[in-house]
């Protein structure tokens, strides 16, 4: 009697070729410990959505502090709050601030976050002590993920931490 001699990846494919499929069920993200992805999963929308501030502070135009630093502050009025879950910005006119909140959108006209650290804390005129460069303390619209690209691939299997 012979016998038929198989590698572990054909004898895995034969067995498994006896098995029903598995149904596919959509189930809440909270529930999907365990489980795994039956299509692949696409990133439906950027992250983060808009530009946003990275931090508390004031979003300002980095010329506008340019020349803060050394014992030799620059005040600027602040024109705007723009709290976390405002839609209705105001654009950042030159020579003023917005005081910002983490997570805010970024007025159009700023082009750099100062944190509140680094400031007076003021709400009608914050005192700037550094100077900082554009793009500092924004997270840009997609910087995490942009619309569209495969995110996990389909097999993927959702472990604990992941």
């Amino acid at each position: 009697m012979m016998r038929t001699v198989r590698t572990v990846s054909e004898h895995r494919a034969l067995v498994a070729a006896l098995l029903p499929p598995t149904p596919v069920e959509v189930v809440a993200l909270s529930a999907g410990l365990g489980r795994v992805l039956a299509e692949d999963l696409v990133t439906g929308t950027a992250l983060p959505p808009f530009d946003n501030s990275a931090m508390d502070g004031y979003a300002v135009r980095a010329d506008d502090v340019a020349r803060a630093g050394g014992g030799h502050p620059v005040r600027l009025p602040v024109a705007q709050d723009i709290p976390a879950g405002r839609t209705d910005v105001v654009a950042l006119r030159p020579g003023t601030a917005h005081r910002i909140m983490t997570g805010a959108p970024v007025p159009p006209g700023a082009d750099a976050v100062v944190r509140v650290e680094d400031t007076d804390g003021g709400t009608a005129t914050a005192r700037v002590d550094v100077a900082v460069p554009a793009g500092n303390h924004i997270r840009r619209a997609g910087e995490d993920a942009t619309l569209g690209p495969l995110a996990l691939p389909v097999g993927t299997r959702s472990e604990e931490g992941r």
